[in-house]
């Protein structure tokens, strides 16, 4: 099978045998770039690996899922509670310590696979994982429709977070770098006139700088989310003390049927179709491997989310 493998740092488009073994084997349809992905290749993480944990795809029975990339025991308590990504025992993730599905098959268990809403392209489907992820942030800071919001960054998830607040009917603003991202928060409902105190703000960016400049726009006793993941050391100054702030990590998802953010995210991408068409700024085939890559790292010539049709 035409599979993305990492060597050299860098993306080569190569024939390897089909996976198999226990679980599902799905034939992928469409798998999208992550910010992860491009740091997880540029610091030598990513060696021989299949990348690709924002996926869909097709069943044996030709059932169209997404599929929850983390790989975890199903039993101990983190798992029953639906956080399979706190798992006693050693959890692992699709497409980031096992292969992903930058590939034409891909096998994932059976319990990871989530039906699609009548309704959503399957094409659009690899938009679910990075939704889910924003959706899990509104839910850990237990957002209300009355709170004064700010989501600070548009790359990817920082435009998924302002689709799953527009979905819930929250008001937002968003601050963005570029303008076709400005434009694209714009198309979602957000608001570009930045004030001050706003009783939570998400970084979608997570470094010193986002960190420092939701600490000054938060209100006292505010509430800071943390999206963006932090790639490097961060610091926090006498700002964030002073006023008393509150920061909450945000994580993957909940995948507990009850609550399963995925349900969600897939269900809101059904009934608007216009978040994945604003989102997608560019699609390419499993061989143009190396362009989808370097366009993706390019985020100022109008890359927001790149994926591949296989």
């Amino acid at each position: 099978m035409k599979a993305i493998q990492i060597s050299n740092k860098s993306p080569q488009l190569v024939d390897l045998p089909e996976p198999s073994g226990d679980g599902v084997k799905i034939k992928v349809n469409s798998a999208s770039i992550c910010g992860s992905d491009l740091h997880l290749m540029s610091r030598g993480w990513a060696e021989n690996r299949v990348l690709g944990h924002e996926f869909a795809g097709t069943t044996p029975d030709g059932t169209a899922v997404a599929v929850e990339p983390i790989i975890s025991c199903g039993i101990c308590p983190a798992c029953e509670d639906g956080y399979r990504s706190h798992c006693s025992d050693n959890p692992n993730i699709i497409g980031v310590g096992l292969d992903g599905g930058m590939a034409e098959y891909v096998i994932a268990p059976a319990e990871s696979l989530v039906v699609l809403p009548s309704g959503l392209d399957i094409c659009h489907a690899s938009m679910i994982e990075p939704l889910a992820v924003a959706l899990h942030g509104l839910n850990r800071a237990k957002i209300q429709t009355q709170n004064k919001t700010l989501v600070i960054g548009a790359g990817a998830i920082g435009l998924m977070t302002a689709a799953a607040l527009n979905a819930r009917g929250i008001s937002f603003d968003l601050s963005a770098r570029h303008a076709h991202q400005q434009n694209a928060a714009s198309q979602l409902g957000a608001g570009d006139t930045i004030s001050d105190a706003y009783d939570i703000v998400f970084d979608a960016v997570g470094n010193s700088d986002s960190l420092a400049q939701a600490a000054h726009l938060a209100k006292p006793m505010g509430k800071i989310v943390m999206l963006g993941s932090f790639w490097a050391p961060v610091a926090l100054g006498m700002e964030f003390t002073m006023k008393e702030l509150e920061i909450v990590a945000a994580m993957t998802y909940q995948c507990k049927h009850a609550e399963r953010e995925f349900v969600e995210a897939g269900n809101i991408l059904a009934k608007n179709s216009g978040i994945a068409k604003t989102l997608i700024s560019h699609r390419f085939p499993l061989d143009g491997a190396a362009e989808g890559f370097a366009t993706a790292a390019d985020r100022s010539a109008g890359a927001i989310k790149v994926v591949f049709d296989i």
